[in-house]
């Protein structure tokens, strides 16, 4: 099971690539829940993460 790839908007191309040819398979795309508060950095910087990549073998489908 591969772990979810979190991005900002200006890295997310980078995140569907390395995904895609990492698992290779197309990725779903979910935006970050940030109504907690939380702060997600993205994968490539330091950045707020905006996007999730994953697909349902990721455990981004069993989350709550």
């Amino acid at each position: 099971m591969k772990k979810p790839i979190y991005s900002c908007e200006e890295h997310i191309d980078e995140a569907l690539d390395d995904w895609v040819y990492g698992v290779e398979t197309f990725p779903e795309l979910e935006l970050v829940d940030n109504s907690e508060n939380l702060w997600i950095t993205c994968g490539y910087c330091e950045n707020k993460a905006i996007y999730m990549v994953g697909n349902e073998c990721s455990d981004t489908k069993y989350r709550n």
